[in-house]
């Protein structure tokens, strides 16, 4: 096995399949995205994307998880471990205790994705993140591995999403990141603008914790509804749910997408670029309060 050669893995390599080279692993991030001011986008698969987790994540979780594969890029195809500086991750707002429950939350988790061999569907449970080497320095590095499992699945993947990483550190929950991901696995989808699911996909798909949430009306008010808001405020698109009964149950769920207009984008970005405590009363509908910024450079009775 051979180590990747940089903090965030600046070598480059061709990543070859055959004499091709996979759709997915073409496609190139942008921007910093280790960075919440700046701008930033990361190529995530779809494989990864539309997950089942058997022990769902937290929102840092699935933060982190995403910045460790943003700087496995290059060479994520390779069997190799990745380096990275364990300040590049405190863009999540996390200390180093956190952190570290993060990476062993993931390199416990398994994940159930859908694949195809020989033209028919499989379910593969897989591993999301391998064994892991963390220095003890308080700025040290982190050493960690792709599965070669996890690897061998995005060899082959042709469908992506495009997340930007400045709207996924303002999401204040795991469903919003959840969908917002989703979303944008198939935004650039031609000639579609919804899709149905029944509800045990859709939990599953926003990794709602078994037990959580079971009745409908819990599920749709504190997840798709949750969800649904954040999204609609800091996204450059909308989404609705339309519940779809057999008689007096609802059986399925539709979810439509739509782009919004140049306004509404403009709106979106501003509220992103808002101080945080601005954004999140925003967010929650509250009125936000600023703290009063006194001049004490100027006479008493003009403060």
């Amino acid at each position: 096995m051979t180590r990747a050669s940089s903090p965030v893995n600046n070598g480059k390599a061709k990543i070859a399949l055959g004499d091709d080279t996979a759709l997915t692993l073409s496609q190139k991030g942008r921007g910093n995205p280790f960075d919440p001011a700046n701008y930033g986008e990361i190529v995530k698969p779809g494989e990864l994307v539309d997950i089942v987790e058997l022990s769902p994540l937290t929102l840092a979780d699935r933060r982190i998880y995403n910045l460790l594969i943003a700087n496995a890029w290059e060479r994520i195809s390779e069997p190799v471990i990745h380096r990275i500086a364990k300040t590049a991750l405190k863009g999540t707002h996390q200390g180093n205790e956190r952190i570290e429950s993060s990476l062993l939350r993931l390199m416990g988790t398994i994940a159930i994705v859908t694949i195809r061999k020989g033209g028919k569907s499989y379910k593969r449970r897989v591993q999301l993140l391998g064994s892991s080497d963390e220095s003890l320095e308080k700025d040290g590095f982190l050493h960690y591995r792709i599965p070669e499992e996890l690897i061998e699945i995005l060899r082959n993947s042709e469908v992506y999403a495009r997340l930007k990483t400045q709207v996924m550190y303002c999401f204040e929950s795991k469903y919003a990141l959840c969908l917002y991901e989703m979303i944008e696995r198939r935004i650039g989808l031609e000639y579609k603008q919804s899709e149905e699911f029944t509800i045990a996909e859709l939990r599953g798909l926003l990794n709602v914790p078994e037990g959580k949430l079971e009745r409908f009306a819990d599920f749709n008010k504190y997840c798709l509804k949750v969800a649904q808001e954040e999204i609609n405020k800091l996204c450059p698109f909308w989404v609705e749910f339309t519940p779809i009964k057999k008689g007096r149950k609802v059986e399925r769920v539709s979810m439509m997408w739509l782009p919004k207009t140049m306004s509404g984008r403009r709106d979106a970005q501003n509220l992103i670029d808002q101080h945080s405590i601005v954004r999140r009363a925003k967010l929650r509908g509250d009125i936000p309060e600023m703290p009063v910024l006194v001049d004490f450079s100027a006479p008493a009775a003009q403060r």
